[in-house]
């Protein structure tokens, strides 16, 4: 009887363990340049698209650059901290 009341808490605890480890795994790259080009394409104008833009490696605290080089001429800058966070907003696109 004992071992029927142990089973849902063992079940409880591995979920848990999992989530948490699967929250602490560090935020690739290939996640990063997605994540703000996606933000790219719902700031600019239209005919904006993901495959405008790139990523180039950060200085400092600065993991990642990520620029967006709309066709009409505009540019956006993301640049991403070590966990993918926006460092600093550049208020939209750079003239």
């Amino acid at each position: 009887m004992n071992r029927l009341l142990f089973l849902p808490v063992a079940a409880l605890t591995v979920t848990v363990g999992y989530v948490g480890f699967q929250l602490g795994q560090p935020v690739t790259e290939t996640d990063i340049i997605t994540r703000y080009a996606a933000r790219y394409v719902s700031e600019a104008p239209a005919g904006a698209a993901m495959t405008d833009c790139l990523a180039t490696p950060g200085v400092g605290d600065v993991r990642l650059t990520v620029i967006c080089a709309h066709p009409g001429g505009d540019s956006f800058v993301y640049p991403a901290g070590p966990r993918g966070g926006l460092i600093r907003d550049t208020g939209g696109p750079d003239t």
